[in-house]
């Protein structure tokens, strides 16, 4: 059985290569981008002759100027990070506009707007803010508190369709606008143009690293209103970050130019150009013609990249764990010997090694590795099929059982090696694969017995990484079905808790009951991405799921030699 295992394992590997839908899916509700053909046929009709004409080209227009082209897919629906939930918009807007504090690229929260965090009341409800003196949007108007107000506003006005309230609607009468019962927020009150104070209905730990996300932009209230449904598209997006918006047609591209008056210093480059790609191999092309300098690479095609260009690849690991999603109230896994065994039977080890190429850590419980309240004491799970046999003789399934899986393409890979380590214990696994939407409404219905997800924290925090899967309330939407009382006081103690440290062993306790005792899920191993950058970008780096440009430098000497 163990060569057929194997075989299988083989043939996937060749499978990943083949693929060209994204590695790991997430679940932030990323749009597919939209099919950049222009973009397309020119590098897939690129002769030698053509590539050192671009080349060329390039050079001289950059001559002198420090200049970035990041290749990416279409950033999707505008820049509007109200409205949009899609990283590649996210890696533009943030650029342009700022929230008031935010996450570096070592994942540590710092003030951006504001001179320092805000201070919290004792009963955790209150949280006072100071804005910075003389920060300016980038078109001349100051930023005020009236500016933060208006922001916050406009999210819970049901006519802006913002996507992501559900992070900050424990503002008070947050609730009341989105019901359209109030059109101002009752939580919110401003003191004088730099002091202002947000009051919530119930404590909540993490709010404060919510605000730090790019759902909380801060916009120009004038601008805003006057530009109405175009905001974030084409130039109508204003912000107070170090980069501006030059050219944008929403459909090949971006480019942004240096804020000369951003508030927090001069920057880097001159102006970074965001190219749109359809697919990953047309935008791997560009890179090898020269055409673009920063580009992520995905697993699918690492290995091809590493064997050519291996110097110019870093890793990165995202705040996220891939694991096989259960439905606990599906025949054969509502038994724990079942779940046991299915882990048991899983060579982790060897199913990053050979299907993702390396571009993995091997799982050892369910909060991923840098986040708070992971247990490092834990090895990784137990490969034992032996003892996986043993549980399902034990369980009455001797002779074997079938489960039903159902994945999307991304995930077939996985699930097809998947399928031999399960083959090899005696539990048939049939693999059904589905587009995004038949299965997200199969899935959310509570029809599917297993299925792959990737489930990631925008911030290094157990509660934004358990809560809204595996809390008993909201395990049901996402078909799982997961009740332990234990597991839900422990998330509702973190929740209201100011003691970080207090947190993270309350998150260390839940993720046990989840992950170790229960195996409520199936944890397989902690994503790494990787991005690939010509030896002239310096200094760029990527802390979590989204692509930062704030510290990156271009040593033109070096680019103009290339």
């Amino acid at each position: 059985m163990r060569k057929q295992v194997l075989a299988i394992l083989s043939a996937a590997l060749v499978s990943a290569t083949a693929i060209s839908a994204c590695g790991v899916p997430t679940t932030g509700g990323e749009s597919v981008p939209e099919a950049t053909t222009e973009a397309a046929g020119k590098y897939a009709l690129d002769t030698s002759d053509d590539k050192k004409e671009n080349s060329d080209a390039n050079k001289s227009d950059d001559a002198g100027r420090k200049v970035l082209r990041f290749g990416q897919g279409n950033a999707g629906d505008g820049l509007d990070m109200q409205v949009s939930t899609s990283s590649r918009a996210a890696s533009i807007a943030d650029e342009i506009t700022e929230s008031l504090l935010r996450f570096n690229e070592d994942n540590v929260e710092v003030p951006v707007l504001v001179t320092a965090f805000p201070t919290i009341s004792d009963d955790g409800l209150t949280y006072s803010f100071e804005l910075k003196e003389g920060v300016h949007f980038t078109n001349g108007a100051e930023l005020k508190a009236s500016d933060v107000k208006f922001t916050f506003e406009r999210m819970f006005t049901p006519a802006t369709g913002a996507k992501s309230t559900a992070y900050f609607k424990m503002i008070k009468g947050a609730q009341d606008m989105l019901d359209g019962k109030a059109t101002e927020l009752a939580g919110f009150e401003i003191q004088d143009d730099y002091h202002f104070t947000i009051t919530l209905d119930y404590a909540f730990a993490p709010f404060i690293k919510n605000i730090a996300t790019s759902y909380a932009d801060i916009f120009p209230e004038e601008a805003c209103k006057e530009a109405g449904d175009k905001w974030g598209f084409g130039t109508d997006l204003i912000g107070t970050g170090p980069y501006k918006i030059d050219t944008n047609d929403d459909t090949t591209g971006v480019t942004l130019v240096k804020n000369d008056d951003y508030h927090a210093g001069d920057v880097n480059l001159d102006e970074i150009d965001f190219v749109y790609f359809d697919d990953d191999q047309t935008k791997l092309i560009a890179y090898e013609n020269g055409d673009i300098d920063l580009a992520d690479v995905n697993p699918a095609l690492l290995s091809q990249y590493q064997e050519t260009n291996a110097s110019e690849i870093t890793a990165y690991h995202p705040l996220g764990t891939a694991f096989m999603s259960l439905n606990l109230k599906a025949d054969y896994i509502s038994d724990i010997n079942v779940r046991k065994a299915i882990s048991l039977a899983i060579n982790r080890e060897e199913l990053v090694d050979t299907i993702l190429n390396g571009a993995g850590i091997p799982a050892s419980s369910f909060l991923n590795n840098n986040i708070p309240g992971h247990d490092d004491s834990l090895s990784v799970y137990e490969y034992n099929p032996e003892e996986a046999k043993k549980l399902l003789e034990e369980a009455g399934y001797g002779d074997g059982i079938t489960i039903d899986a159902e994945v999307r393409q991304a995930d077939q890979t996985v699930f097809a090696a998947l399928q031999g380590y399960l083959d090899e214990v005696g539990i048939t696994l049939n693999l059904n694969v589905v587009d995004n939407a038949t299965w997200t409404a199969d899935r959310t219905a509570g029809k599917i017995p297993v299925t792959g997800m990737t489930w990631n924290a925008l911030y290094p925090d157990g509660d934004f990484q358990m809560y809204n899967y595996f809390y008993s309330t909201n395990s049901v939407a996402q078909g799982v079905f997961y009740e332990n009382a234990d597991f839900d006081k422990a998330m509702d103690d973190a929740r209201v808790s100011t003691d970080e440290n207090k947190r993270a062993e309350l998150y260390k306790k839940a993720d046990k009951l989840l992950s170790q005792d229960d195996y409520a899920c199936i944890p397989l191993y902690y994503p790494q991405s990787q991005f690939i950058a010509k030896p002239y970008v310096k200094n760029y780096k990527v802390g979590n799921l989204i692509y930062h440009f704030f510290d990156v430098d271009i040593d033109a000497d070096a680019k103009a030699k290339a």
